[in-house]
Parts: C-alpha cells; structure tokens; sequence
C-alpha cells in the first residue's frame, strides 16, 4: 500500500511495472534457451543470466511506459484517477520518469556486453527489439493504440525473445559477421533462421491473443480515451473470430512439427491438455470481461507453454 503522500512502495512498484504480465517473456525465454539445448546442443551461462537480465529489466520498463503514458494521454477522468496506477495511488510522476530510465539504462547497459560477448549483429536484432518496445507505447503514435498492437506485440515477444534466446547461446551457429577490409561480410544459416521461425509461432499467435483478449475486454473504454485498436477498426464478432483462429493455430502446429522432425513423435502427447485450452476457448467466447475472462488469454498461453517446455526439457533428457 501507499501513504497519504503517495510514496512508493514494492507492492506498489510491482504493480506499476505489471510483475505478474512477464510471463509473456519468461517463457520465449525459457523455450528459446531450452530449443537451443534440445536442437543445437549449444548452451551459455553467462550469455544466458545476461540475456534474462537483460529482457526483464526491459520488459519492466516497456509496462512503466505504458502506464505512464496511459495516464498521460487519458481521456476518461474516472479512469485517470481511479483504474490508472499512478492516478490511484498518487505517485510521484517525476519518480515514475526516473524508474522507466533506470530501468532501460540498466537493460541497455547489460545488452551492449553481451554484443560484446556474442556478435556485432545483436546489436542490430537488439536495437529493433528495443525501438519497437519503445514506440509500442510512446510517442504520438504508439503502436498499442493503433491496430499494429497484436502484430508487434506477438512478433516482438514471441519471435524476437524466443530468437534472441537460441542466439545467445551459439550466435556462430546462426550467423556470422566481420569487416574484411572495405567489405562487412555477413552469412546466414538461413534454413535454421526459418525453423527457429515455425517454432516460435505458437508463442506470436498466443501473445497476440493475450493483447487481442485485452483490447476487446477494454473496447468501451478505448473509444472514450481515444485509443484505435485492432477491435476498434474491425468490430467485436470478427475480434472474436481472429482470436479463435489464433488460439487454435498452435495446436495445428503441433502437430505438424513432429511431421517436420522438429520434435519427436511422442511430442504428440502433449494434445492430452488441449482440452483445457479448448474449454478456455470458451469461457472467453461467453463474455469479454476484463476483471472475469481476460485471464484466459493468459491461461491459455501458460498452458501450451508449459506443456511445450516441457516436451524440450524430456526430448532433452531421453
């Protein structure tokens, strides 16, 4: 809780940078570092804690920023003072600035090592990752209020992480960089760059599920606060159907990677919890309340996640 002078506290600080939302990166994390043990036999300590540092520090301050500009940009009063983080609790906004630098300055800082320590192309893939995290949520046109939410959101996350996870652990596997006189030579191990590509839709789908979930539960109060989302421009019913085409299409993946020889065939074991991603399905289909169903975007992407971390971890082991 916050005192009357509307101080800071960790609840409160937990709150503002939406601890329990990383679950959103934590796993691509987790499935990138796994995928790189279980296909590539490659993994990296050091690499790996900087990488995990490196991510969560951002994605903390990606939430602060939104947040912050939320309450910046807010239309709706009620909202501003009363839903809003820092309207609620009356923090401090000049202290809510400070954390959103400290956390991208330390996120930056950590970074640039481990460019140091992999290639000078994460410095590239990072800096894309870190632009649009950025423009997500700030500027005069952040992409989360315009109908580009769910596509960079789950392209960010979903590829970008889970990529990233694999790169830090044997960049030279994926490609290689140097300068040779006036020349900059760049090769890339182009046909595992696509496979690392169908392993991650899954995870594009589910995220942008979970930012789709979120826009349709908040379509009232976006169009009182002016906020154009991908619900706004399509309407309600067809929302509904792109998210069940999107909560489905991992599972029809599913089952073509082990076809592919990505996964074993036993990785088929893992449909034995789709039932639950389907009843899930819909519950969110019934009714679009934020503080009721929204949690099933999350749920549903926790429990393919998990299930899909799981068959790594075993075809790791066996």
């Amino acid at each position: 809780m916050t005192n009357k002078k509307g101080k800071m506290t960790l609840p409160i600080f937990l709150e503002f940078i939406e601890l329990r939302t990383k679950v959103a990166s934590i796993f691509p994390m987790l499935l990138g570092i796994v995928w790189a043990i279980y296909r590539y036999g490659a993994f990296n300590g050091l690499n790996t804690l900087l990488f995990v540092l490196a991510v969560l520090a951002f994605d903390m301050c990606t939430t602060a920023i939104n947040n912050t500009m939320d309450y910046v940009k807010a239309k709706d009063q009620i909202y501003r003072s009363e839903h809003n983080v820092i309207g609620r609790h009356q923090l401090d906004f000049r202290q809510m600035v400070q954390i959103i630098f400290a956390l991208l300055f330390f996120s930056i800082a950590v970074s640039l090592i481990l460019v140091w320590r992999t290639d000078l192309m994460l410095l590239l893939l990072g800096g894309v990752c870190f632009l649009i995290g950025i423009c997500y949520t700030f500027g005069p046109l952040p992409l989360s209020r315009m109908p580009l939410g769910e596509i960079f959101s789950g392209v960010t996350m979903g590829l970008g992480i889970f990529f990233l996870g694999v790169f830090v652990q044997a960049p030279h596997q994926l490609l290689s960089s140097q300068f040779v006189g006036e020349w900059f030579q760049l090769q890339l191990a182009w046909g595992k760059w696509i496979e690392i590509g169908l392993m991650s839709l899954p995870l594009i789908c589910l995220i942008a599920n979970i930012m789709l979930a979120n826009n349709l539960c908040d379509l009232e109060e976006d169009i009182r606060n002016h906020r154009h989302t991908l619900v706004f421009h399509i309407g309600r019913q067809k929302g509904l159907l792109l998210y069940t085409c999107l909560a489905i299409l991992p599972w029809l993946l599913w089952l073509v990677y082990p076809l592919l020889g990505f996964l074993p065939f036993w990785a088929w074991l893992g449909y034995g919890v789709a039932g639950l991603s389907y009843k899930s399905l819909g519950r969110f289909l019934e009714k679009q309340v934020k503080r009721e169903t929204f949690v099933e975007s999350v749920k549903s992407f926790i429990l393919f996640s998990i299930m899909y971390l799981l068959i790594l971890v075993v075809a790791c082991l066996v």
